[in-house]
């Protein structure tokens, strides 16, 4: 059973990214965390906040978004969210949650909440154990009150290779499943995906973190000291960033560096453990990895929308209107979304980039 956490956390959901992964669902203004992917009546960023609903109140929920994905998102959370961030332009979750921590820091002290906690969440993953999420939830609270920069490592179920790895060094005593990062690991290839399998020490990345806003202030000032000074400059005497002008607070985020959180803080800092658990996770990457992460029919088809399939196998098919028929077709991905159609084989989805691109040199700014 799921329990409330203490009255001290915020969630953060960091919901930016280009819409270029998904085209044509996704688009610049309305990337896949907008989109219903894998679901029928939820956005993958309604999921991400539901699943909330036991953990943190509204009121203490916080989204980081574009400012072009700021109106649509407010539109589709406003019932589930309190609060909103809107980055000028994107710069990477180093400066994310740094900017994040440093409005953190003035919500809490105007709600006379003493040493606040921040859960960091990704806007479109995929979790399947809802209960044992709650639970790791809590043991990462737990990490992050005794000053830890705090990881959810998940147990890999395979050697995949479009996912970072942690390594896991020795248990941290009194802490469940909690450990101390011994190492990151880039996107290996097959062999060494499938060496770090063997070892059982190496976790996938989930990119989920909680840790105290002073513990992570305090890292950030180490290790990013240009970006903690830009920011904290800016929201001078302000109590929220949302408070300044706008070409103000433009111009001070626009100076950052864009780095990752990982390189800039987390692969320094010997403060960083991780908690080890299986809540059936999966980074909903593109099209092609839509069949490892939901239930296909028994010919490895997934199939969303008006879908006719005759001696066809291995298709991912994405309909918004038009009915799509499928003929002795195998391994395709067909996605049909307000007046564009993307076919492709599916090895060759991460490629979807590569049409947007080409959208921008046209100015076709209608379709990307």
């Amino acid at each position: 059973m799921s329990s409330i956490l203490p009255n001290n956390v915020f969630a953060v959901v960091l919901a930016g990214g280009s819409g270029t992964r998904f085209w044509p669902k996704s688009r610049h203004k309305r990337p896949k965390q907008l989109c219903q992917i894998g679901d029928n009546d939820y956005t993958m960023i309604e999921l991400t906040l539901r699943r909330l609903d036991d953990l943190v109140p509204v009121e203490r929920r916080i989204i980081v978004t574009h400012v072009d994905q700021l109106q649509e998102t407010r539109s589709i959370t406003s019932k589930l969210c309190g609060h909103y961030l809107a980055e000028p332009s994107a710069k990477n979750t180093a400066n994310a949650l740094a900017l994040v921590a440093l409005e953190v820091e003035k919500l809490a002290a105007a709600q006379g909440i003493e040493n606040p906690i921040i859960l960091s969440l990704h806007a479109d993953a995929l979790i399947k154990r809802l209960d044992v999420f709650a639970e790791t939830i809590s043991s990462m609270i737990a990490s992050a009150e005794k000053g830890n920069l705090t990881l959810l490592g998940i147990t890999p179920e395979y050697p995949e290779t479009a996912y970072g790895y942690i390594e896991k060094g020795a248990i941290l005593k009194g802490l469940d499943f909690t450990y101390k990062v011994d190492s990151f690991r880039e996107k290996p290839d097959a062999a060494l995906a499938s060496s770090y399998i063997e070892t059982q020490r190496f976790l996938w990345n989930s990119g989920i973190f909680a840790w105290q806003v002073s513990t992570i202030l305090s890292e950030l000032k180490m290790y990013v000291p240009s970006s903690i000074e830009i920011l904290t400059q800016a929201l001078g005497t302000k109590t929220s960033f949302n408070e300044l002008p706008f070409s103000e607070f433009s111009a001070a985020y626009n100076s950052l560096q864009s780095i990752a959180i990982d390189p800039a803080v987390l692969e320094k800092s010997d403060r960083v453990s991780v908690v080890e658990a299986d809540i059936g996770w999966k980074d909903v990457g593109s099209w092609d990895a839509l069949s490892q992460c939901f239930n296909t029919d028994d010919n490895g088809n997934l199939f969303y929308g008006d879908v006719i399939s005759i001696d066809s196998s291995g298709m991912t098919v994405d309909s918004d209107a038009k009915m799509v028929a499928c003929i002795g077709v195998k391994d395709l991905v067909v996605v049909c979304s307000e007046g564009a159609v993307l076919v492709c084989p599916r090895e060759r989805a991460q490629d979807v980039k590569y049409i947007v691109e080409q959208l921008k040199k046209r100015g076709s700014i209608e379709l990307y």
